[in-house]
């Protein structure tokens, strides 16, 4: 479920929105939610956390950067959202699908390397934030021709599923220069 839709009073509210506030939004509750400890039924302090920045790398970077999309997508939750530039969103696992197999039949990923700057763990809540440095080449432009990576940061939402594994509840990121 959206966090939006939990907190904001109407859709009319939504529609008045920038696109600049919709992001303040999301993340100011997505911080809010992960200063609320005990509000959930699967909280567990006594498991251990896994290694966020491993995961970051070998489960998200690592596929998406290969191609391997249902590799890539096991590790969101099924009603994950993506939030990426000028894009709307996108929700659930098959629109962040459709997303992946169109950037890869699209471009070839001359580059993306990630950092993971600050993990913040409460509870069955996890944020992961960093920076990323990418090179999307056009299918159809020689890579001699197009040597201009982009940097940009992003911030991954995770929350513990009822089988203890870790899922991507919000995926946002965007370029740092348009």
């Amino acid at each position: 479920m959206l966090i939006t839709q939990l907190y904001l009073p109407s859709d009319n509210y939504l529609n008045c929105m920038s696109t600049e506030d919709k992001y303040f939004v999301v993340i100011l509750m997505s911080v809010l939610l992960l200063l609320v400890p005990g509000c959930s039924k699967r909280e567990q302090h006594d498991v251990p956390q896994p290694d966020f920045e491993h995961l970051v790398l070998n489960s998200y970077i690592k596929p998406y950067k290969s191609g391997d999309t249902e590799r890539w997508l096991d590790i969101f939750a099924d009603d994950a959202v993506g939030m990426h530039n000028t894009l709307p969103a996108l929700e659930g696992k098959q629109a962040l699908r459709r997303f992946a197999e169109t950037v890869h039949s699209t471009f070839n990923i001359e580059q993306l390397d990630v950092t993971v700057d600050s993990v913040i763990t409460e509870g069955n809540w996890a944020l992961t934030r960093g920076n990323f440095v990418a090179n999307f080449v056009p299918e159809d432009a020689g890579a001699e021709n197009w040597t201009n990576p982009r940097q940009g940061k992003y911030i991954l939402l995770w929350e513990r599923q009822d089988d203890g594994t870790w899922k991507i509840i919000l995926d946002m990121g965007n370029n740092n220069t348009p």
